[in-house]
């Protein structure tokens, strides 16, 4: 079955690969609709393996999978009225995590909607992650997190913003310590949000400095309460938690499942 192009769409965040599926482009320029999961235990090679014959059923043919670099290049067939349409699947292991990303790509001048696209990416994603396991787990073992401080986390993210695959190798599904201060505390449905003040010092135009202002937001994993409960604003905190993704805008890095230090 092939992808039926029609409407225009949008984003998202979190942890089911239905809640990570976000669009980035527009009709004018392309656009590129990317979803993920995580699956405990699994290697490059026995994902790809399962993906084979996953995308085969959907009609996507496979053009090349390297296991050594993590990256399988498919294609949606090309039919009378389009041509052949990009699909690429992104793997790589984060503890004992293997973080699948799917990306497909459409050029200028051709759109597709936004939940029949989802459909079928979280279709084929979602065979790779076992019966009862939909959300990404808990971090349990911290011990390959990087260590950085929320303003060089920010700074580093932003200067990557612009480049998708600079922002997938270097952050997407990493794990990081976030050291820094803590500007607020916010709750929504039972969900604590620490937020880390990332700002830059400050040079030249102020309006232009606020419009620029970084934020690092940690969604705090469950049964966390006691680590918020030990946090204050304007003082110093470590979090642990898994990068999610930049929201350009509201200048925000997106961490989840974040765990007290």
């Amino acid at each position: 079955m092939t992808l039926a192009f029609m409407g225009l769409t949008s984003p998202a965040i979190a942890s089911t690969c239905e809640e990570s599926f976000q669009k980035k482009g527009d009709f004018l320029n392309g656009s590129a609709f990317a979803a993920r999961v995580q699956v405990e235990g699994g290697t490059v090679e026995k994902v790809f393996s399962q993906l084979r014959p996953i995308l085969a059923r959907d009609g996507i043919k496979t053009i090349s999978a390297d296991v050594s670099t993590g990256v399988m290049k498919a294609e949606n067939p090309a039919t009378f009225f389009q041509r052949a349409l990009p699909i690429d699947v992104f793997a790589s292991m984060d503890g004992s995590l293997l973080n699948v990303e799917m990306v497909f790509t459409l050029p200028s001048g051709v759109t597709a909607r936004k939940e029949t696209v989802k459909k079928h990416l979280c279709d084929a994603l979602n065979q790779l992650v076992p019966k009862g396991n939909g959300a990404a787990l808990p971090i349990k073992d911290d011990s390959m997190a990087i260590a950085i401080d929320a303003k060089t986390l920010a700074k580093q993210v932003k200067e990557s913003a612009d480049n998708p695959a600079r922002l997938r190798l270097n952050f997407v599904g990493k794990t990081f310590r976030v050291n820094g201060n803590v500007l607020g505390i916010t709750e929504s449905s039972g969900s604590y949000t620490v937020s880390f003040d990332s700002a830059q010092p400050a040079v030249g135009n102020t309006s232009t400095n606020k419009m620029n202002r970084m934020t690092v937001l940690c969604t705090m994993a469950k049964n966390q309460d006691a680590a918020v409960a030990a946090l204050e604003t304007n003082q110093r905190a470590t979090l642990v938690g898994r990068f999610q993704g930049f929201d350009n805008k509201v200048n925000a890095v997106q961490l989840q499942d974040c765990i007290g230090r």
